[in-house]
């Protein structure tokens, strides 16, 4: 069907006895009854292991019916050998449930052997989850084991559906992305429009077409509108959500330097950077997308989505996951404009300040505004709640983010009333730069000609930051050497087979034969994979590893031709230790991501790296941070849509085309909304501009550049705060500890990661205080540990579609309440919505020590001394 209808010709065709294996489109095993397949009691156990013991025998879905004639066909020598390789491959696992991990971990004995019949049993069943479909619960959930290579996939309809959406979502994403509150249509709202679209398509549009030998092009094709297209147009859409970052250059450049970039080096820059990601997606795919262990939970989701828009009626009883999609979208939809607009007291929950409004430390430890809101339930509203995803992030990962931040502002109030650096002249938990006399640091002021001027900065002020800053930026160093450290002994196997494969590859291409090997070879990536998921994805042709090669050199390409023939007064060798970072970094963060839906930039580490090589250069600070930055970030994005690809059984071919044309639609269409906002909205970027197109992330971009490109780290952490360069140490040295606990201690917790306590510290960073992270704490404990635990068939059905419906409800109704409300910048004068700034110390930040009272009325050296 997909070579008659479509665009993509699949690499082969299931047999007639496959198709009875796999169960196809309608995922029911059609060899035989369900009775002949499995016996009462073995029936029983896998649907008691699956979650479903409490279900009637009619109602039993068909991936309990699945595993159990796999169960049934699976003798326990089969079922061994299983799980003797399983020991290597899913040792130190935290995702694999503790039941199946320990019924794993029996055959790190190679002499044990399961003697009894309910040991027997289980390990069949085990292996039988392994083999046939998934060891993780998080994907058994939403993930079908089987597949229907004949579904048409890249079809006209849903290219065409694809891109108007994407054109329609780019460009508004861009228009309001520099608003002082910016607003996005996310991948799940746009599910729910492309569907009915999809629906109305297959019904109502004619089946006009040509064939072209053999081929058959038309713009509708006579099959239902299908999960796959669905997921397929879904996935090109969502390609161009990444950020577009060549847009703060070309307005930081614009706004701030006066240099009226060309159009010419605006498009070959936003070129470079949206596709440099794409060609390192090609190495990492083998890393975190083909293995079982990159499980991608952030990822679920989209696919729960799809399952509830489109499923067919389930046997599984209860609420259907489509009707409690759409309940859940309207309660949640509804409930968002309560603490959003009704009801603010709900949003910010800082009861304790009401009890004694002038109580700077009650305020400075328990305010949700300007404090660190040490409070039980601080905050009700759905953005702060679903801040870090709790209904996706495994429990393991989310309790390593809580540690973190409760430790990060542990710390942050023993540096507040220890009065570090003179911190309580400032307020404790500020975003802002200050000066020595706690006011706004105001960067023109030191500067001539976008450089740094001694003598106006000796008479102006050091740049001072708030206690949480300082924390943060503290545990940002600390990250980095802590992931090299610990990657480098605990992946060291993973990043050696990478660098070596890399090496050895770009080497042959010296040779002519190397070339021609390369175009012609139909080795199958998926070859080195045996999991259910890898060996379904080998019916479909697969990406050359070539194909990723070109689009990486084209792009590095164009980024030489930006650095040498443009004014970027950047030396070409620093845009190549961009890329080098980025390949070193590259494999364990996006391994990290994987696994735990957790993960950091290297914005900092660029930015710190360049200002130390080349202070006093904000233009090839901005340039490079860009690179470093959003190489890392676009390929994270291929990477997690290439995983739902992967999922879904979306051909590799036809996602890789698909996404290259969206992509570079995106580019043009991004540039053509910058551009316009530039020329013809009065006042863009201004900090008052009346409809807050004020430009604040254009703002901290320009603010970074000048202070990390003109005034250089080293003024920064060398002599004013020298003591945060220490950090680097540390993080070395807890990595490189807990890695050699791990490898050769006796005793290591499988869940305990050190570098997810890090990343809890680091984003613990203002204004992100506890309310973005207790209330998402106990919503995570509630689904990812006691739902996941002990109501398992609920779980299961239920939860990945109420995150989908969390995120529709919550931007459909931010996209209404910014139209009707906030655009008109109305609000409801009540009790419930002033009563958060009872506290004149939840009003505006205010810190604890008055700098005016002091004899010189200021802190630090004096002028003329400065560091």
């Amino acid at each position: 069907m997909s070579e008659k209808y479509g665009m993509e010709k699949t690499n082969g065709q299931l047999s007639e006895k496959d198709s009875k294996t796999y169960g196809l489109r309608d995922e029911v095993v059609e060899a035989e009854s369900f009775e002949a397949l499995a016996s009462g009691e073995l029936l029983y156990f896998v649907m008691r292991k699956m979650g479903y013991q409490n279900m009637e025998h009619e109602e039993i879905p068909s991936s309990v019916s699945f595993i159990a004639s796999k169960v049934t066909n699976l003798s326990v020598d089969d079922a061994v050998n299983i799980l003797r390789k399983a020991v290597l491959e899913y040792r130190d696992d935290p995702n694999i449930p503790a039941d199946e991990y320990e019924i794993i971990m029996r055959f790190e004995d190679s002499s044990y052997y399961p003697s009894g019949e309910v040991d027997q049993l289980e390990v069949r069943m085990i292996a039988a989850l392994i083999r046939y479909h998934s060891p993780y619960t998080e994907v058994r959930s939403m993930v079908s084991p089987t597949d229907d290579p004949s579904i048409p996939i890249e079809t006209f309809r849903a290219y065409f559906i694809a891109t108007f959406w994407s054109v329609v979502g780019s460009g508004f994403n861009e228009f309001f992305r520099h608003r002082q509150v910016p607003i996005s249509i996310e991948t799940a709202a746009v599910q729910l429009l492309i569907c009915p679209i999809g629906k109305l398509w297959a019904n109502k549009v004619p089946l006009w077409g040509f064939t072209v030998r053999g081929r058959r092009f038309a713009i509708n094709v006579p099959e239902p509108w299908s999960e796959k297209e669905q997921m397929f147009a879904t996935l090109l859409y969502s390609i161009t959500l990444g950020s577009f970052y060549s847009s703060f250059n070309i307005l930081t450049m614009k706004k701030y330097y006066n240099d009226d970039v060309s159009y010419l080096f605006q498009l070959l820059l936003s070129i470079s950077l949206q596709f440099m990601g794409f060609g390192f997606a090609g190495v990492l795919r083998r890393f975190v997308v083909y293995p079982a262990k990159a499980v991608w939970p952030s990822c679920l989701p989209s696919i729960a989505v799809n399952k509830a828009l489109l499923s067919r009626k389930d046997k599984s009883g209860g609420l259907s996951i489509q009707n409690f999609f759409y309940i859940s979208l309207g309660v949640l939809f509804a409930y968002n404009w309560i603490p959003t607009v009704l009801a603010g007291f709900l949003a910010n929950f800082n009861w304790m300040t009401w009890l004694a409004p002038n109580n700077f430390n009650l305020a400075a430890i328990t305010g949700g505004s300007t404090g660190l809101a040490y409070n039980p339930l601080p905050s009700f509203d759905l953005n702060a709640i679903a801040y870090f995803t709790p209904l996706v992030t495994p429990f393991f990962a989310y309790s390593h983010i809580y540690i973190g931040a409760v430790i990060a502002s542990l710390v942050v109030i023993a540096l507040y009333y220890s009065n570090y650096m003179e911190s309580q002249y400032l307020p404790v938990f500020s975003q802002s730069l200050y000066t020595n006399k706690a006011t706004k640091y105001n960067i023109s002021e030191i500067l001539v000609d976008y450089k740094v001027d001694e003598a106006k900065y000796q008479t102006y002020s050091p740049p001072y930051y708030s206690a949480g800053v300082l924390v943060s930026y503290g545990s940002f160093l600390c990250f980095y050497t802590m992931v090299f450290g610990f990657a480098i002994i605990d992946e060291f196997r993973v990043l050696y087979e990478a660098f070596r494969d890399w090496f050895f590859a770009l080497l042959s291409l010296r040779h002519k034969k190397s070339w021609i090997d390369m175009w012609a070879s139909d080795y199958h990536v998926l070859s080195e994979f045996d999991d259910a998921h890898s060996r379904l994805m080998r019916n479909y042709k697969e990406v050359p590893d070539w194909w990723f090669f070109v689009v990486l050199v084209v792009a590095i390409a164009f980024a030489i031709i930006v650095i040498e023939c443009f004014n970027s007064q950047t030396p070409l060798w620093l845009l190549f230790l961009s890329i080098g970072l980025n390949f070193i970094f590259l494999i364990p963060l996006t391994t990290l991501h994987a696994r735990t839906t957790f993960t950091a930039g290297l914005n900092l580490l660029v930015e710190m790296i360049v200002g130390y090589i080349l202070p006093g250069n904000p233009y090839a600070l901005m340039l490079i941070k860009a690179f470093g930055y959003n190489i890392d970030g676009q390929a994270d994005n291929y990477i997690s849509n290439m995983k739902v690809a992967h999922y879904c059984k979306i051909s590799p071919v036809a996602l890789f085309r698909g996404q290259l044309v969206m992509v570079f639609i995106q580019i043009f269409v991004n540039l053509f909304v910058v551009n316009w906002q530039f020329s013809n909205i009065s006042g863009f970027c201004d900090e008052h501009q009346p409809a807050k197109f004020s430009c604040p992330d254009i703002r901290t971009y320009y603010n970074a550049s000048v202070m990390w490109g003109a005034m250089g780290p080293q003024k920064i952490f060398t002599k004013v705060y020298p003591q945060l360069k220490w950090c680097w140490a540390i993080g070395a040295v807890i990595g490189v500890g807990c890695a050699l606990w791990k490898k050769y201690g006796k005793f290591y917790p499988r869940s305990f990661n050190p570098i997810l306590i890090i990343i809890g510290m680091l984003s613990f960073s203002p204004p992100y205080n506890m309310v973005y992270f207790t209330p998402g704490f106990i919503v995570n404990f509630i689904s990812q540990f006691y739902m996941k635990r002990y109501r398992l068939r609920i779980w299961e059905k239920y939860n990945y579609v109420l995150e989908g419906a969390l995120k529709c409800g919550l931007v459909f109704s931010s996209l209404v309440i910014f139209a009707a409300i906030q655009y008109n910048d109305y609000q409801l004068n009540w009790w419930g919505n002033s009563v958060p700034e009872t506290s004149v110390y939840e009003r505006t930040y205010i810190s604890k020590l008055n700098v005016s009272l002091t004899e010189k009325g200021y802190f630090g050296p004096d002028p003329g001394n400065f560091p």
